[in-house]
């Protein structure tokens, strides 16, 4: 299936995904991607290479798999990257910043918008954009695996619209407190469209996550080491989860 998912990428998702990021490629001021060193934030990164203004950002914890991960992959894209390593004291005033967003979510799922929160409030000035969307739009978690095409095409459904009309307005109204805005080029209307009219066979891959949305990221250009990287939710690969479990465990 491989080379014709390719062309069903490169016929429908491909030309809306370039009218999407078409205006950041103009826009005056700078930009800043929100970079894991992974393939959803990475083909966002090398298809806005050309700005003399990008700026690449990856906030962890000391000796985050994240930090080093995307330090690799931005000398691979050839951009400048700048990795900030968050302290007990930052990751705290992160939960005051988003502390109504977060109070009544299970802590799994503080974790992540925690994780969002502080990479929003380290990031350099500009207009900030991030691979949220990606993952629902091509099967990417790990809870996808083993479940029959027509079961993964429903909860791929299910996330979407969890993403769309919970997820995503609680990560613009973090930023928006902050004074920030964050874009989610995966979640303009008309990618969200082309994606999900692919065939389910271009979109999940039960042995391989993304493999479709992966070799058509390379056939663009993004380097292997980029397309290829192995997930890691942005919450685990920072080291936050951990610090927030630590955190509401107290002390032994």
């Amino acid at each position: 299936m491989s080379g014709e998912g390719e062309a069903d990428l490169e016929r429908t998702f491909g030309p809306a995904l370039d009218a999407a990021l078409a205006p950041w490629r103009t826009t005056p001021g700078p930009l800043v991607v929100l970079f894991s060193g992974g393939v959803d934030s990475g083909v966002l990164a090398w298809m806005l290479r050309d700005r003399g203004d990008l700026a690449l950002l990856t906030v962890g914890r000391p000796g985050a798999a994240d930090l080093s991960a995307a330090k690799e992959a931005a000398s691979a894209l050839d951009l400048p990257w700048r990795g900030a390593v968050v302290d007990d004291a930052a990751l705290e005033s992160g939960l005051r910043s988003a502390g109504s967003e977060l109070s009544q979510l299970p802590r799994a799922r503080q974790a992540i918008f925690l994780a969002l929160a502080t990479a929003v409030q380290h990031a350099p000035e500009g207009t900030i954009l991030c691979g949220q969307g990606a993952d629902e739009l091509f099967l990417g978690y790990r809870h996808f695996q083993g479940l029959t095409a027509d079961a993964a095409a429903e909860r791929s459904r299910q996330d979407l619209e969890q993403l769309q009309h919970d997820d995503w307005p609680r990560t613009e109204r973090i930023a928006a407190a902050m004074g920030r805005r964050v874009v989610a080029p995966y979640l303009d209307p008309a990618v969200v469209q082309a994606a999900t009219s692919l065939p389910i066979a271009a979109r999940y891959s039960p042995g391989e996550p993304k493999a479709e949305f992966r070799r058509w990221a390379v056939r663009r250009g993004v380097p292997d080491v980029v397309a290829h990287r192995p997930k890691r939710a942005m919450q685990y690969g920072t080291g936050i989860d951990r610090w927030l479990r630590d955190r509401t465990a107290g002390p032994a």
